[in-house]
């Protein structure tokens, strides 16, 4: 390399680099120092072009690889542990009421993998409060859609996701007249037919004051578990304006787990929501909206506080295609907790950049020798709470003890063991519980946000969100 290094015709490099390699004949090295330059010149915009042709391939084999969502979260405003409601900027009223919860925006993070950054935009959908899509096009305008999403690529090292996008509501493009429960469904310009990914979030029209009390309550479990329950108590008082009779229902949803609804209702065929649970609670609506309407739910499982999964200590945690193991099996637990959780929070402020990757994680649970007939999961800040068939366990008889593996985002995060039935038709768990393997305790400090809804007239007719109170089992939450 020294001869090359110190000749001044770069092609004569390269010829000479060819020769070394035996590219490049004697018979060829010897002839005249022209035929020489020429044959290389020839050579090398072969092997350029060659190159050109394989890169391009290769894009053409990325473009076609169907982009896969990986997780998709909301939250509010630029902290991930706040719930995903927004305040609406124009008020229809004219309101002092300042809700418990509620942001400027709520922020959309999606992670997927992808050849290229994938091609999606955003169509946003008005629901009713059990999240059934408005057929209005008066809620649902057209122009309620955006593909300025942000996208991100991944870390070097993440093997499991390429990019990460994030879509801020709402912006220049998206602005929402209504409050209530919104759909962002999202579609690839390729393929717009299908339905790429799917997320929730909540729009507040501030009109009515909202506390939420907890108290200590017992229920009848199947199971030899703690009896500990809950009643929980919405009070709701609404400026004049409200009609009393369209305050009709006051939806709670443990922070953070925004696919399991309590609803109560004075619409009966909204109360329906609840019979995703094994325990179907009592209900209870009573009251006049000018001196305090009281929406009750009794009897309620207490659960269990979160199970912790710190993942940002590198050596417990390492980067690589092979499963990490949990250091110990998970065990039954009869209602007591070691630490205080994040009240079902995925935190990834001490993650760094570099870091934010997915690890392949093994979880075990250890049903002392007392397996279930239930199908069993894993639900948790990692799948936002909204577990499938991908997280659901198997058993294994040789050892006893129930397994998963999964790829986790790197970070901290909140989650449980579930027990309930397989539904292959809507691909999900029904008569779910979480209190075969985590016990309940009246201590589990889970925050219960309630949303207060209303029937309005207006564009013929749809259910908006007036007002946001919550509270726990240490009191109630204040803003």
């Amino acid at each position: 390399m020294s001869s090359c290094a110190s000749n001044s015709d770069v092609r004569y490099c390269y010829f000479y680099s060819f020769y070394s390699a035996g590219l490049i004949t004697p018979a060829l090295w010897k002839c005249n120092i022209t035929v020489r330059i020429g044959f290389l010149s020839v050579l090398y915009s072969f092997l350029l072009c060659s190159n050109t042709h394989s890169v391009n391939a290769q894009e053409n084999d990325l473009t076609k690889i169907p982009p896969q969502v990986r997780m998709i979260r909301v939250f509010g405003g630029t902290d991930e542990t706040l719930p995903p409601i927004a305040v609406l900027s124009e008020p229809t009223r004219k309101s002092t009421v300042s809700p418990t919860f509620g942001e400027k925006s709520v922020t959309i993070e999606m992670d997927v993998q992808s050849g290229l950054p994938p091609s999606l935009y955003a169509i946003f959908v008005h629901c009713s409060a059990d999240w059934n899509e408005d057929n209005n096009i008066f809620l649902n305008e057209i122009t309620l859609r955006t593909s300025n999403i942000d996208w991100r690529s991944a870390p070097a090292t993440s093997r499991y996701y390429t990019y990460r996008g994030s879509l801020s509501v709402p912006n220049s493009q998206v602005n929402f007249k209504v409050g209530g429960n919104w759909k962002a469904k999202f579609y690839d310009y390729n393929n717009d037919g299908v339905l790429f990914a799917e997320a929730h979030f909540f729009v507040v029209d501030p009109a009515a004051e909202c506390v939420v009390d907890v108290y200590g309550d017992l229920y009848e479990p199947d199971m030899k578990v703690g009896i500990s329950a809950f009643t929980i108590e919405a009070q709701v008082q609404a400026i004049r304006s409200i009609m009393d009779n369209q305050v009709q229902t006051v939806v709670l949803y443990r922070n953070n787990r925004w696919y399991e609804p309590i609803t109560i209702s004075q619409v009966s065929s909204l109360e329906k929501s609840n019979d995703y649970r094994k325990y179907i609670p009592n209900t209870l609506v009573s009251g006049f909206g000018g001196f305090g309407k009281r929406f009750r739910v009794e009897k309620l499982p207490a659960e269990n506080d979160y199970r912790i999964l710190d993942m940002n200590n590198l050596a417990l945690f390492p980067r690589g295609t092979a499963p990490v193991r949990l250091s110990f099996a998970d065990l039954r637990r009869s209602g007591g907790y070691y630490q205080r959780a994040d009240d079902g929070a995925m935190t990834t402020r001490y993650t760094s950049l570099y870091d934010d990757e997915y690890v392949l994680v093994e979880f075990v649970l250890d049903p002392e020798s007392r397996p279930t007939d239930e199908d069993v999961f894993v639900a948790g800040s990692f799948n936002s709470w909204q577990p499938d068939a991908n997280w659901q366990m198997y058993y294994d008889e040789h050892e006893r003890l129930y397994k998963l593996r999964q790829w986790v985002r790197r970070g901290r995060h909140n989650y449980l063991y579930g027990t309930g039935k397989f539904n292959s038709d809507t691909r999900k768990f029904d008569k779910i519980s979480y209190e075969e393997f985590e016990g309940n305790t009246n201590a589990s400090p889970h925050t219960f946000i309630g949303l207060v809804y209303y029937r309005e007239f207006n564009y013929g007719g749809y259910d908006t969100i007036i007002g946001v109170g919550a509270g726990n089992s240490l009191g109630r939450v204040t803003r």
